[in-house]
């Protein structure tokens, strides 16, 4: 097996690892499933995807360089992702609880899409993630279809994921625990959401 398959297959453990653990983009997608229903979900799921597409294209032009020369590019990211998740979890926090997901809001996919980028693009771990790691796979020394796949490994992963997530928590016992417990679950989920972000506004100097 030549080291570029190796590494790519790396590539994809590490991805998947990455997409699995906890944060922001799971929170949302697993929220909107059991709130909003299906639909919905898949549109977070795809713009989180939208996201990693727009993160790949950054590294592809040297990410991690510009971070490099700028090393305030990174602090000005993560205060702004601090802020988002505050005011994410402010709005989780206030929201009233609904009956159990049903026929969704005229706009609601929309505006999930856009809530899925703007998580995705305001996570410091995924700048990390494609400034380092990421990076690594995409050198100017690689062959272009190297570069092609692994694109194709993260987005796909990604996508993989998030649809998964939205599918299983959009099922109807999902939405029937869900509605039982609708404001613990959403204070919850803001208490993590502003924890995070909280942390990293702590830690962003």
């Amino acid at each position: 097996m030549s080291p570029h398959v190796l590494g790519l297959l790396s590539l994809f453990v590490v991805t998947l690892a990455t997409s699995i653990v906890p944060g922001p983009s799971n929170f949302l997608t697993m929220r909107l499933a059991v709130r909003r229903g299906r639909g919905p979900a898949v549109a977070a799921a795809l713009g989180a995807t939208a996201g990693c597409v727009l993160w790949c294209a950054a590294a592809a032009v040297g990410l991690a360089a510009v971070l490099a020369a700028a090393p305030w590019l990174y602090k000005v990211l993560r205060i702004a992702g601090g802020l988002y998740l505050i005011w994410f979890a402010v709005q989780l926090w206030r929201s009233k609880p609904e009956p159990p997901a049903g026929e969704p809001p005229s706009g609601a996919a929309r505006a999930a899409f856009w809530q899925g980028l703007a998580i995705c693009l305001t996570n410091p771990k995924s700048v990390l993630f494609f400034a380092s790691i990421f990076s690594a796979y995409v050198g100017p020394d690689s062959p272009t279809w190297v570069h092609g796949a692994a694109v194709a490994i993260v987005c796909l992963t990604c996508l993989v994921w998030q649809v998964a997530l939205a599918l299983a928590f959009s099922g109807v016992r999902a939405a029937q625990a869900y509605a039982r417990a609708q404001r613990p679950l959403d204070r919850g989920a803001a208490v993590l959401m502003g924890g995070f972000g909280a942390s990293l506004l702590w830690t962003f100097g």
